[in-house]
């Protein structure tokens, strides 16, 4: 008598939710009481010249837009030759962790960045991403992928400026880094 093994087809599933398609991590949802919880946390901490209102989606990039890598050239798309100083432009930033962006001048005293981010790695970790602005004020940049736009005021004119992108708590080989989107406009 002859014995064989039957093997059963495992029923067909999907990817797990942890993983996306490509086989990259997927990204964590980010519950509406954890957005709540960081918009108060940034209101706290903004500097007196800067205001936040929560956007929600980024709106499509238009105009000159700086790509921006860490340890990377600098790459702009729809640029003119005047474009790389002046305000409004977009931005994009993919694995950074501290990183100068554009330099421009403002014609206006106060002006606006909206920008969104998202941890690359370490994901749902104790470090921050921030934006400086080199004419004054740092402010706390979730990383939960919503659109925030703050304004500062009481910017000087016809001064070069830029913003810093940076994460912190970065020791030992733990660099926390960040991908985003955003605009700069009045």
């Amino acid at each position: 008598m002859t014995t064989g093994l039957l093997l059963l087809a495992a029923p067909a599933q999907g990817a797990p939710k942890s993983e996306a398609v490509g086989g990259e991590p997927a990204k964590p949802a980010v519950s509406a009481a954890e957005i709540e919880a960081n918009n108060a946390a940034v209101w706290a901490s903004l500097p007196p010249n800067v205001t936040m209102r929560v956007v929600g989606k980024m709106p499509k990039l238009q105009g000159p837009i700086d790509h921006y890598t860490q340890n990377g050239p600098t790459v702009t798309t729809g640029v003119t030759p005047f474009a790389a100083s002046t305000i409004p432009y977009s931005f994009t930033f993919d694995g950074v962790w501290s990183l100068d962006g554009r330099d421009f001048k403002s014609t206006q005293t106060t002006f606006c960045k909206d920008i969104e981010a998202t941890w690359d790695f370490p994901q749902g970790s104790y470090h921050e991403f921030k934006v400086s602005l080199s004419a004054g004020g740092t402010i706390t940049v979730p990383t939960d992928g919503v659109t925030r736009t703050w304004c500062w005021s009481n910017v000087p004119t016809n001064t070069t400026m830029h913003f810093h992108y940076f994460s912190t708590g970065n020791t030992g080989g733990d660099i926390a880094k960040a991908s985003g989107s955003g605009s700069v406009h009045y």
